[in-house]
């Protein structure tokens, strides 16, 4: 294994844990939000979110 390599491989692990507890404390607004700006329609961010579309929409207004 090449060092760009390695160190790709310890930069990945190291920002892991980050990520993890970023992702564990996203609000259920601010993930709405996120797929939102990805292009997911209120319906699928619904699904996912487990509520009604009009939730949703409630949520993206504010």
């Amino acid at each position: 294994m090449s060092l760009p390599c390695i160190a790709a491989w310890v930069v990945a692990l190291l920002l892991l844990p980050v990520l993890i507890l970023l992702w564990a404390t996203e609000s259920r607004e601010q993930r709405a939000r996120r797929w939102r700006r990805q292009g997911l329609t209120q319906q699928a961010i619904a699904d996912r979110l487990g509520v009604s579309r009009s939730t949703v929409r409630r949520i993206l207004l504010t």
